[in-house]
């Protein structure tokens, strides 16, 4: 679009003659193009080929609605409807009519970006927003509007203009709280804005002044008209005079009223505001044009001289009863309980259900199942105490096995004592399927009485909790709730309890505690997996930061594919980069991180923070790492700081039909293998000393994932990030200290990808596992081999990291008769004493006798505590600190090069 030269001299008695077709703008206008915008009107005196100029405008309308079409693949799309207004503004100088179309392409503009983070306290949005205002009915609706919204809070543009319309219609207190609210906001600019704020308070205070000097007079002709005396000292008549009534006017209680801040901030029905359009909010006062032609007027219908003699019969409630129906429970010959209800005067009712039943209390009601479910349970547990009473059964713990149905589904979820209404359909629905699933699946008869285990009776039976004991030393640990059902499966118990469970990972979502399974369970099967997910105690949807949206397709890893590998960073400006699917946040795409088996993991950047996240893309979609990342997080609440940074935190997880996007903390800094090549890349291997350090953090953080029944599962030198904080050379010592003191608390790892992690609380006591994937070198034997494992993964690939930070390379084992041996032998330097128990307790942390394969969780702190103490003692001497910073600086250089 090519705009013609204004000309160079402006006809000032055109402008005179059309002034009051002129709108004024904010920031004026050029008389120039005023004279010229006005030549081409028909109605001016200089008119001339107007129809070619109204042709030419059409046109470029079209150019300019066209762009406005494309503009979603532009970096700055705003600018088009900036452009597009001012050419309105330049053309049609009268301002908002049907020939201009203002109106409705500021509603356009305005409702396009509403959402927009970007663009939210963008000044010329804002702009907009404020011009908007001028052609409104309610401006305050729209200035609330914005602020719920969050457009322009960080500017002081929007705080100046809302407080001058505030101060326009004489609400002096809204517009100094506005004026406040703005400068506690550190609205930019500020300095202005508090000059602003200055001014109003001068010009309120001369209102003030100038209203007290006249308030006299004007209360005393309020007396005169509300019929008080107009002195104080006038005689008055005592005499009795009738005094008609006043009205008393019915008003509405409307927001008018309310203070602003209220409307802001307030809990009000009116939350979830939505601004329609100028059309929408006055289609009810406004008549619609139509056409005249085939219309009738209507004509006055005469009525009738008597139709309105009769008077209007003014409607009464009936007096209300002074008595109430009285009812009473009863019993017939049979024993039966019925609800007699007694109504004075009328016939008595009788209800053959007890009512006390049904309503307890004004707050609960039950419905016939509900009831019928309360009744079948309190009669088993009478059984179930009568039975163990009557027959005592003396079983030897250490040889008593139990069997149990694997696929039985029809666990009973935890139950609430006492019920609301909105729970009582679950209460009920889990009672009946209890029942009718004792009926259905064959009952091991001689076992029936030892299934059963007998729950403590508290005043709290129906919660699920997880109990946490902690230390004597520390009572300051927070109780959390386990999410998770259990799976009832067969199991010897253990005879060797060395090393049991922590106890916080002891308790069961069951208030009837399931039983170990002999039989190995594949805790990869989706199946399995989504049943747990599907029938949590506390369900994923109140999970912070999860997002249901599985009935929506979004097939992205095949677009983002096609835009983007591990060698190529986005255009940050593509509108394909663009993820706006995901909540309100938009991310923008920059380059791919890695890639597994079943997805891939980008780097984003978040829209309205510019920080940098990992997003991680699966197909199948997939809940699993989300939930694991929630548990281990929340079960750690109440122990060390420290050690919820050893993992991952996931921020949120888009749960769609075809794909899921799990967006999690970006690290920065690389993997423990990144660190290897590195050294090999300079032709060297990892100084021992920082072996040692990174083996401490890897033990630390494998004690606390197993503390609260958490298997990561695929554990290697690459799921390993390396996390080293900045910290002031000041605050950091040379010498290591082992409860991160003195700057050590910023140097560690941090564990990602989860995807195969194991809930073992999901699981009883002693159960194993077996793998149908393909297991390569850096799985343990056991998953190579087929045979059942638990712990063993973790402990294996653990080996196989430190094995890659020491030799350099990957692990290779051999067997010596039962046992498992590194293929490498320790070099002669090394502190051979250290690595050999250490290395002998993960590859064979169980004996082939051992029944019970709880985690070897002390037994790895006593060799921590070695590494620790070999540390404490030569760190300073080894130059630890420099070797961290080296390793530091090379890192962060390596994550420049990748984010730019």
């Amino acid at each position: 679009m090519v705009i013609q030269k204004s000309p160079q001299t402006a006809n000032i008695q055109l402008l005179e003659q059309q002034k009051e077709n002129i709108q004024p703008l904010s920031g004026g206008r050029s008389a120039t193009k005023l004279t010229k915008a006005l030549s081409s009107r028909p109605n001016s005196a200089t008119s001339i080929n107007y129809q070619e100029h109204r042709t030419k405008l059409e046109r470029e309308r079209e150019e300019l609605e066209q762009k406005l079409l494309d503009s979603d693949e532009l970096d700055d799309p705003l600018q088009v409807y900036i452009e597009y207004i001012n050419w309105v503004h330049y053309n049609f100088p009268q301002g908002a009519n049907a020939d201009s179309g203002l109106v409705i392409l500021l509603e356009k503009c305005t409702s396009k970006f509403r959402d927009v983070s970007h663009y939210k306290n963008d000044p010329r949005y804002l702009k907009i927003w404020l011009e908007y205002t001028n052609y409104s009915d309610s401006p305050r609706d729209i200035y609330v509007y914005l602020a719920k919204k969050e457009i322009g809070n960080q500017l002081a543009l929007y705080y100046e203009e809302f407080a001058r319309y505030l101060e326009a219609q004489k609400k002096y207190t809204d517009a100094n709280q506005i004026y406040e609210l703005g400068i506690q906001s550190n609205a930019f600019p500020l300095k202005r804005l508090q000059k602003s704020y200055e001014n109003f308070k001068e010009r309120l205070q001369l209102e003030m002044s100038s209203v007290s000097t006249t308030s006299d007079l004007v209360r005393e002709a309020l007396k005169v008209k509300r019929g008080s005396s107009v002195e104080p000292g006038a005689h008055v008549d005592h005499g009795p005079i009738a005094k008609k009534p006043r009205l008393e006017v019915f008003k509405d209680d409307d927001d008018q009223n309310q203070s602003v801040l209220h409307l802001i901030f307030g809990a009000s029905l009116n939350d979830d505001i939505k601004l329609n359009s100028t059309k929408q909010r006055i289609k009810e006062n406004t008549i619609s044009a139509t056409a005249w032609k085939g219309r009738v007027l209507k004509q006055k219908v005469p009525t009738p001289p008597n139709s309105s003699g009769g008077k209007i019969q003014v409607f009464r409630d009936f007096e209300p009863l002074a008595f109430q129906a009285k009812k009473s429970i009863c019993y017939d010959e049979k024993g039966r309980a019925y609800t007699l209800i007694e109504n004075p005067g009328k016939k008595s009712e009788r209800v053959l259900v007890n009512m006390d039943l049904i309503y307890p209390d004004e707050s609960q009601e039950f419905s016939m199942l509900e009831l019928l479910a309360i009744s079948r349970r309190s009669e088993r547990q009478k059984q179930q105490k009568q039975t163990l009473i009557n027959h005592p059964t003396v079983v030897d713990e250490d040889t008593r096995t139990i069997t149990l149905a694997l696929n039985n589904s029809s666990t009973i979820k935890s139950r609430d004592m006492d019920p609301t209404i909105t729970m009582n359909g679950n209460l009920a629905h889990n009672e009946l399927q209890g029942i009718y699933n004792e009926l259905g699946y064959g009952y091991n008869f001689d076992d029936e009485d030892e299934k059963v285990q007998e729950p403590t009776v508290t005043n709290y039976d129906g919660y699920v909790t997880e109990t946490i004991n902690p230390p004597t030393t520390n009572a300051n640990l927070i109780p959390t709730q386990v999410d998770s059902p259990q799976i009832d499966q067969v199991a010897t118990p253990p005879t060797d309890r060395e090393e049991e469970f922590d106890d916080r990972v002891l308790s069961s979502p069951f208030v009837e505690q399931p039983v170990a399974n002999t039989q190995p369970v594949d805790p990869f099967d989706i199946g399995l997996q989504e049943s747990f997910l599907d029938n949590l105690s506390i369900p994923m949807s109140t999970y912070s930061g999860y997002y249901d949206k599985s009935t929506t397709k979004v097939d992205r890893i095949r677009k983002f594919r096609e835009i983007t590998n591990k060698n190529q960073t986005i255009n940050r400006g593509s509108s394909s980069a663009i993820i706006d699917y995901c909540g309100q946040e938009l991310y923008c795409l920059l380059h791919e991180l890695g890639q597994g088996g079943y997805g891939f993991v980008y780097l984003i950047e978040a829209g309205s923070t510019g920080k940098l996240k990992a997003l991680k893309i699966e197909t199948p979609s997939s809940r699993w790492e989300f939930y694991i990342l929630h548990q281990v997080h929340r079960r750690l609440i109440g122990e060390a700081g420290y050690k919820q940074r050893y993992f991952i935190r996931a921020e949120a997880l888009y749960y769609f039909q075809d794909e899921s996007f799990l967006i999690l903390d970006y690290c920065s800094q690389s993997t423990l293998l990144d660190v290897v090549n590195n050294y090999k890349n300079k032709g060297s291997s990892l100084e021992e000393c920082l072996v040692i350090f990174f083996t401490v953090e890897l033990l630390k953080a494998l004690e606390a994932l197993h503390s609260v029944g958490i298997l990561h599962g695929d554990l290697k030198a690459d799921n390993c990030m390396v996390r080293f904080e900045p910290i002031n050379e000041s605050d950091w010592s040379e010498r290591y200290d082992r409860s991160g003191k003195f700057g050590w608390s910023h140097k560690s790892i941090t564990l990602i990808d989860f995807g195969r992690a194991v809930d073992m609380t999901l699981f009883s006591s002693g159960t194993r596992f077996v793998s149908s994937f393909k297991a390569d070198e850096q799985d343990c034997p056991q998953m190579n081999e087929g045979t059942p494992w638990s712990y063993e993964a973790d402990y294996y690939g653990l080996a196989t990291i430190i094995h890659t930070l020491l030799f350099g390379s990957y692990i290779k084992i051999k067997k010596d008769g039962s046992k498992i041996k590194l293929h490498a032998n320790f070099k002669r330097y090394w502190q051979h004493e250290l690595w050999q128990d250490l290395f002998e307790l993960l590859l064979n942390p169980y004996s082939s006798a051992e029944v019970n394969h709880a985690p070897r969780t002390e037994s790895l702190a006593t060799i921590r505590e070695h590494f620790e103490n070999w540390l404490e003692s030569n760190s300073k001497m080894k130059y630890l600190k420099g070797l961290i910073k080296m390793v530091e600086g090379e890192l962060n250089s390596i994550n420049r090069a990748r984010v730019n």
